[in-house]
């Protein structure tokens, strides 16, 4: 497979986003699916909230592409 960039959003210090770029070689969605996981959090009696995790960060979305990002 060629080589692919996968840029992770990341939630930092409460309000701001990072980019984190790293580089795959497996299809974008395999590699979500195998390194980022959801944990889930009760926010009250009836309702829970869920978060992606990626190395300990909050992942808030992602980008994938085979050109590297500007």
């Amino acid at each position: 497979m060629k080589e692919l960039i996968i840029t992770l959003l990341v939630l930092v210090s409460g309000d701001k986003i990072e980019q984190k770029n790293i580089v795959i070689y497996e299809s974008c969605y395999t590699w979500y699916e195998n390194n980022v996981k959801m944990t889930e959090r009760k926010t009250t009696f009836f309702s829970q909230r869920s978060y992606h995790i990626y190395e300990g960060q909050r992942i808030v979305g992602y980008a994938c592409s085979d050109k590297r990002p500007k």
